[in-house]
């Protein structure tokens, strides 16, 4: 029996290359973008990368909507998937981002799309035919055909391609391999693994001639804009046997003993597909999903007190695009302090269709006490085997936060606080209380109020003895800020190695630095109403911008620790944070406006 293997070629090199690149260089003002960094090498000591900026696209969400690190022929990869939202037609740009590999740093160039209306993208649809025309006959004793699932989809769903190497008898064929590059402009594409079974070759019949067809390529290609699509050529090297035509019938068995291989290239000709639009009707929760999906919502727990981390997590699995699936939206209490949610994606490379779960875990943490209700989570999709929308929802999710209220100066990023509005008007979302303290006894309260008074005149004392000493000065303040930032950069510093433990002593420092020097409450703070509070104290532009920079650094190493470096990065950003202590003193010296 012969069995076809594919030749894959192993270069394994410890240089480090960063490619960057774009989904479509053309899109609808109402498409999204996916914009892919791709660094491959030796990447143990990677620090954190930022998503690039963009000018004329806005970023949907600071984490990475694909994330995805593999060692791939001795040789490690690392790729990041952001996705963009145009904000204008006409030429925009996702701007450079440094990435950072031990003590070199590369730059990658922009990245420049154009945005045209979305009704110029909207290709006419071609009336329905029937059944998709077969491929074109035969031509010659050795060919590829690229076989789709289907050729006429809506944007995302997935097509499988089988690249099937067609042979007639008298040709043996050992080994293929894809030769030159490929493109399939308008689609996001996976590889899939060929089960063995598909390695052996099957006799099938074109034209009246008899053939062994065996796969020798698998893909999973999802459309990512609607009209004529086109899958381009793709052109393989086989190494092959040719034996004499009406040979003796052992000669097919025998061949590798006494047979001469040789290369030839054959092309798979370009595939034409056609991507409709999607139903008008989206339902809630519907943010471009297409496939077969269930999801599951859970949360860690039903009880914390106050300041404590909440985790909900939601995961999504079935048969579809699982790299862009995008975040659920998870309704919170405004009060609470919320970080992006963390991401994590595991695949079936061996499954057709392709299949996988994401997972996403949102990290929440209330500051006041009291009975909540997180609502339920709804997320939707479009099932193109049933033709319509379906949407899944998860049931609701009781919190009870015990603890006295944090500040009311605490404010989510994602999610600012408009002192001005009433708390009940500051979403749309359904959380509530559902309960309110128990009233106290009038007399509890008459002994409560009798039993602190010689305990408050005792504090009256202390705070006097207190102030005489001048704890509580500015100047007092600034002059312990220096020992107590040395102290904790010493604590961060025992953490080297466990990512999660040093960043947060990191930013413990930082913040405690903040309050001491510029006696702000730091500690109780987002960073939007941080970066506020810096530029009221006189710190420069560029000063309060790697403040932002080093908390977002730490942030993400606590919350998606895989992506942080090793021992040598964490050094390195201890160093940046000595350095950004000594800016933000010499900057604060001189009071605002002196």
């Amino acid at each position: 029996m012969l069995i076809l293997a594919l030749l894959v070629a192993s270069s394994a090199t410890a240089q480090v290359t960063v490619h960057a690149f774009v989904d479509k260089t053309e899109l609808g003002d109402a498409e999204t973008l996916a914009y892919t960094l791709e660094v491959s090498g030796d990447l143990d000591d990677l620090a954190p990368i930022q998503p690039p900026e963009g000018r004329g696209l806005a970023l949907r969400q600071g984490t990475p909507v694909h994330q995805e690190r593999l060692i791939l022929n001795g040789q490690e990869r690392l790729r990041l998937t952001w996705a963009y939202t145009p904000q204008r037609t006409g030429d925009v740009a996702v701007l450079g981002t440094n990435v950072r590999v031990k003590d070199r740093t590369y730059r990658t160039d922009p990245v420049f799309v154009t945005v045209v209306p979305q009704q110029q993208r909207r290709a006419p649809v071609a009336p329905p035919t029937g059944r998709p025309s077969p491929p074109s006959t035969a031509s010659g004793d050795l060919f590829v055909r690229a076989e789709p699932s289907t050729r006429r989809v809506v944007p995302g769903q997935q097509i499988i391609v089988n690249y099937v190497l067609y042979a007639a008898p008298h040709i043996h064929p050992r080994r293929s391999q894809v030769a030159g590059t490929w493109d399939a402009e308008g689609f996001w594409r996976e590889e899939l693994d060929v089960a063995p079974n598909a390695t052996y070759p099957r006799r099938v019949t074109i034209g009246g001639q008899p053939y062994d067809a065996v796969t020798i390529r698998r893909l999973a290609l999802f459309p990512t804009r609607t009209g004529a699509l086109e899958v381009g050529a793709m052109t393989f090297e086989i190494e092959v046997a040719r034996s004499t035509r009406n040979a003796n019938p052992f000669d097919s068995f025998f061949y590798p003993l006494g047979s001469r291989f040789t290369e030839e290239e054959v092309t798979a000709p370009a595939l034409a597909l056609t991507a409709n639009l999607l139903p008008d009707d989206a339902p809630e929760g519907f943010n471009g999903a297409v496939g077969q999906f269930g999801m599951a919502a859970f949360m860690d727990r039903d009880q914390v007190t106050a300041g404590e981390p909440v985790r909900l997590t939601v995961e999504l699995s079935g048969t579809g695009n699982i790299a862009t699936l995008a975040a659920p939206d998870v309704a919170i209490p405004p009060t609470f302090e919320r970080f992006d949610p963390q991401q994590n994606r595991e695949v079936d490379r061996g499954a057709t269709p392709l299949r996988g779960t994401k997972t996403f875990t949102y990290t929440f943490v209330p500051r006041g006490g009291g009975d909540f209700e997180i609502p339920p989570v709804v997320w939707s999709y479009y099932d193109p085997a049933a033709g319509r929308y379906q949407t899944r929802r998860s049931a609701a999710f009781p919190l009870t936060v015990t603890g006295a209220a944090a500040p009311a100066a605490i404010a989510s990023e994602t999610v600012p606080v408009d002192p001005s509005i009433p708390l009940g008007l500051m979403t749309d979302a359904t959380w509530r209380r559902t309960s309110s303290p128990a009233a106290i006894p009038l007399g509890v309260v008459l002994v409560g109020l009798g039993l602190p008074l010689l305990a408050l005149l005792g504090l009256v004392a202390a705070r006097r003895r207190r102030d005489r000493k001048g704890e509580l000065s500015p100047e007092r303040r600034a002059l312990r800020a220096h020992p107590e930032a040395k102290r904790r950069l010493h604590d961060a510093q025992t953490a080297l190695g466990d990512a999660p433990a040093f960043y947060a002593a990191l930013e413990q420092a930082l913040r405690a630095f903040l309050a001491d020097r510029l006696a702000i409450p730091a500690q109780g703070l987002s960073q939007l109403a941080l970066d506020e509070a810096l530029a009221a104290h006189g710190l420069s532009a560029a000063t309060r911008a790697e403040t932002r920079a080093l908390l977002a650094t730490a942030e993400q190493a606590q919350f998606a620790p895989g992506l942080a470096g090793n021992g040598e990065t964490q050094q390195a950003d201890a160093a940046r944070a000595a350095h950004l202590f000594a800016a933000i003193d010499a900057e604060a010296r001189q009071p605002v406006g002196a």
